[in-house]
């Protein structure tokens, strides 16, 4: 039996290095939020730790509200959903997901509210339990998933899944490397010079502009942010896919995010079709142009329909809840995304389910930034074996330049490959040839 003893939140406020614009916000300063878990495993005690960033307008875009007000509700939510799973026990870890999920969908059902927004304080307290159950057994997450030691039922969320187990569709080992997919958010300098930070001169030694970071990490993934306005996206990605041509290795290869912007797929294709021909055939997928309220609906399934020869089309946002992705596959969506904050069990269901229909499993990014958050997001992805991964945490922040000394040293003693010292002393990313190692 698994028993959630104690629940604890602490909060960090902290500062971007430059501005993430995305979708309808321009990001300088957010929470991160941190979850630690007593559970008690037949028995033994073990701690879990799991982090997040409280990102604005991503879980919930509402743009009548402020992102100070969406933070304070959405920690108001978190303390409840950890009130609500303190004293909470079953036989599994998968059980015990369920039993909070189940009860956090039907608060979504009764509210109104999304399923990003509603399930993601659940992932918080699942994320933290299983690096519980990691910390219990001594075992990494991928030999636990291949064993299922968490006790994963595929078919209580993909009934087509029933009788199998993870091992049957996942790979037999975590991959050792992961392409980094670089994220040129709307606001990106694109080329030297570089732009100050509100006036503040940006120099922790990182680099800012996208031929710089081609140059230093040797990138050759990356994933454009798309705003909505067609004429604009087109000028945008245009020259943003000329320094890709220009300077990244001739193997690159891009993807476009709309983050809901579009409201129908005549609009995305005309979009798409301003785009030099040569360079969409680098184009790896599309991910969730339209708005999560019109995605999953039998207009959108229909434009998908008339427009032919489209590019693989993803969906992100709009896998909010268990069954998404099967209806997103049934309109004629090409997949869906893996992000840790929409939960880690279901991204493991969603990637069998993927191995099975031949579909795709994208691996996307919430700003991870370390010690916690992108070392689980990355043992994820590598059990999953997905191979290009979004990650910026590193570009819009300054390493672990915000934790104190002790976390700082202790983060590079446990992932020596991971990271490695600044020029100001410092742990950053650690990036070859645009490849890191988990």
């Amino acid at each position: 039996m698994i028993r959630i003893a104690r629940c604890r939140l602490r909060l960090q406020d902290l500062r971007l290095r430059l501005p993430f614009r995305y979708g309808i916000a321009t990001v300088t300063d957010l929470t991160h939020a941190f979850v630690e878990a007593e559970v008690e495993i037949d028995g033994q005690h073990a701690t879990g730790i799991a982090a997040e960033h409280l990102s604005p307008k991503w879980l919930y875009k509402r743009p009548d509200t402020s992102p100070e007000a969406d933070n304070a509700e959405l920690i108001a939510l978190i303390e409840t959903v950890l009130e609500w799973a303190t004293g909470l026990e079953a036989p599994t870890a998968f059980a015990l997901w369920q039993a909070l999920y189940e009860k956090q969908a039907a608060y979504a059902q009764e509210t109104g509210l999304p399923g990003l927004w509603t399930h993601f304080p659940v992932t918080l307290v699942e994320r933290a339990v299983i690096d519980a159950l990691c910390n219990a057994t001594g075992q990494p997450f991928h030999a636990l998933l291949k064993t299922n030691a968490f006790g994963i039922e595929l078919g209580a969320v993909h009934p087509e899944l029933a009788g199998t187990q993870p091992a049957d569709w996942l790979p037999e080992a975590p991959r050792q490397q992961i392409t980094l997919r670089h994220t040129v958010g709307m606001a990106d300098p694109l080329a030297p010079p570089a732009p100050n930070n509100g006036g503040a001169s940006i120099d922790d030694g990182l680099p800012l502009t996208l031929e710089d970071n081609i140059a230093t990490y040797g990138l050759k993934h990356f994933k454009l942010k798309l705003g909505g306005n067609v004429e604009a996206d087109i000028a945008r990605t245009r020259a943003v896919l000329e320094v890709c041509a220009a300077h990244a290795p001739t193997d690159w290869a891009f993807t476009l995010d709309a983050n809901e912007s579009y409201t129908d797929f005549a609009t995305v294709r005309a979009f798409w079709d301003g785009l030099p021909t040569d360079h969409k055939l680098r184009c790896l997928f599309i991910e969730q142009p339209l708005h999560r309220d019109h995605a999953l609906t039998d207009a959108a399934g229909a434009g998908l329909a008339a427009w032919e020869g489209h590019p693989p089309i993803i969906i992100d946002e709009s896998d909010g809840a268990i069954g998404d992705f099967p209806r997103a596959l049934a309109l004629g969506y090409a997949g869906t995304s893996h992000k840790g904050c929409k939960g880690v069990f279901k991204g493991v269901t969603n990637a069998c389910l993927a191995k099975k229909r031949g579909a795709l499993l994208s691996g996307e990014d919430l700003t991870c930034v370390g010690p916690v958050c992108l070392e689980q997001d990355l043992a994820v992805m590598a059990a999953l074996g997905i191979e290009s991964v979004e990650r910026n945490g590193h570009h819009y922040f300054a390493g672990l330049s915000m934790f104190d000394t002790a976390t700082q040293d202790a983060a590079l003693a446990a992932h020596p490959t991971l990271y490695h010292r600044s020029a100001a002393g410092w742990p950053t990313l650690t990036i070859t040839d645009g490849t890191i190692t988990p």
